[in-house]
């Protein structure tokens, strides 16, 4: 009735949002995704991904806070205009986590390659999402492609879910 989305039986749901400095065209994108977690796979649900002034990456934020409730936490890059959004709506939005990326956007991206390879990353389907084609792309294309929003928006978010929970021990699966 409240117009917003749940994810049946997941183990996790979260937000990864990477944000631009300006709305100009020759900039990234900002970009934020919903991920949930199943056990060891992760899926791609939702994602919102524009060329945004700092009040519509508020607006944004807030939209898809709102259209996710469950994704309680919401894991916000602690760079270009991620840090400013962070400080403007941490009193209003729930669960903003600001995260300073350590290493490279390769490195990032790389560190969770073999989950991708493994078969453990699930984008839906292009006749439901129809920008995964966009994000396919781009992830083909990366490091040398023109943008790379959706990639280090979507790394984050796997760093969050796997990788950080099985190197620290917390992600254990019963046999």
């Amino acid at each position: 009735e409240d117009g917003s989305y749940w994810v049946v039986g997941a183990d996790e749901v979260v937000q990864s949002w990477d944000m631009a400095f300006k709305d100009l065209d020759d900039i990234d994108y900002v970009c934020g995704q919903v991920w949930a977690r199943y056990g060891l796979k992760a899926y791609l649900i939702d994602q919102v991904r524009g060329r945004l002034s700092f009040v519509e990456t508020r607006k944004a934020v807030r939209r898809l806070s709102a259209k996710w409730p469950q994704a309680s936490a919401k894991y916000v890059e602690d760079k270009a205009n991620g840090t400013a959004v962070n400080n403007s709506l941490n009193q209003t939005v729930a669960g903003l986590i600001p995260i300073e990326p350590e290493g490279s956007k390769y490195a990032r991206a790389a560190a969770v390659s073999p989950f991708i390879e493994a078969g453990q990353i699930v984008l839906p389907s292009p006749e439901v999402a129809p920008w995964v084609g966009a994000f396919v792309e781009e992830a083909s294309s990366f490091p040398n492609g023109a943008n790379d929003d959706q990639v280090d928006t979507m790394s984050q978010a796997i760093n969050r879910l796997l990788l950080a929970p099985l190197l620290d021990g917390s992600l254990v699966l019963e046999a």
